[in-house]
C-alpha cells in the first residue's frame, strides 16, 4: 500500500461548533456520523460549542428528534471548543457565521473554519442555522430536518473531493 493509499485510507475529522454545544453541533454530529457510516465514508464528527454548558448532556428534545431517525446518543457530553479540538479537526463546520467570527476571534483565522451552509453550498451562507433551545419539540425536529439538508450536501462535497473521477 502506497502512501497515497494510507493517506487515503486516514479517518478524517469533521468538528461541528454551535453555541451550547447541546442541540444543533451534537444533532449535526449524529447526522453526519451516522451517514458518512452507510455510506462508508472515511470521516467522524465530533462537536464542540464556543459557549459550552460543560458537560451537560444533549437537550432531551434533540435526543428525541435524533430518536425518531433511528439514531442513538453516544453518551454526549458538551465542551468548549478549544485549540487542540481546532488542530485536531480537518474541517469545522460552525452554525452561523458568528460562531466563525468567535473561534478567529479566539484561536485566529484559519481555512479550514466555514459555516455549515456556506460550506454545503447553500446561498444564504450569512444566516444562522436557528436555535431551538428553549423552544418546543416541534422546533427541535425543523432544525434536525435543516440540519440533515446541509449535512447531506457536506458530504457529497466530501465524497466528490474524495474521488474528484467519479459521477457526480
Amino acid at each position: 500500500m502506497g502512501e497515497r493509499d494510507t493517506t487515503r485510507q486516514r479517518r478524517k475529522t469533521v468538528l461541528f461548533v454551535c453555541t451550547a454545544n447541546i442541540c444543533r453541533s451534537p444533532m449535526a454530529a449524529a447526522l453526519f456520523n451516522a451517514l458518512a457510516e452507510e455510506r462508508g465514508l472515511p470521516y467522524r464528527a465530533e462537536s464542540a460549542g464556543v459557549a459550552a454548558l460543560e458537560g451537560a448532556g444533549m437537550a432531551p428534545y434533540a435526543l428525541e428528534a435524533l430518536a425518531e431517525l433511528g439514531i442513538r446518543d453516544a453518551g454526549h457530553r458538551a465542551r468548549r471548543v478549544s485549540g487542540e479540538l481546532l488542530e485536531g479537526a480537518d474541517l469545522v463546520l460552525a452554525m452561523g457565521p458568528r460562531h466563525v467570527r468567535e473561534i478567529e476571534r479566539s484561536f485566529g483565522p484559519s481555512r479550514k473554519v466555514y459555516t455549515l451552509r456556506g460550506y454545503a453550498g447553500e446561498d444564504r451562507d450569512g444566516e444562522e442555522i436557528p436555535d431551538p433551545y428553549g423552544l418546543t419539540a416541534h422546533a427541535y425536529r425543523a432544525s434536525l430536518r435543516q440540519l440533515l439538508e446541509y449535512v447531506e450536501g457536506v458530504l457529497e462535497r466530501l465524497r466528490r473531493e474524495e474521488n474528484p473521477g467519479s459521477p457526480q
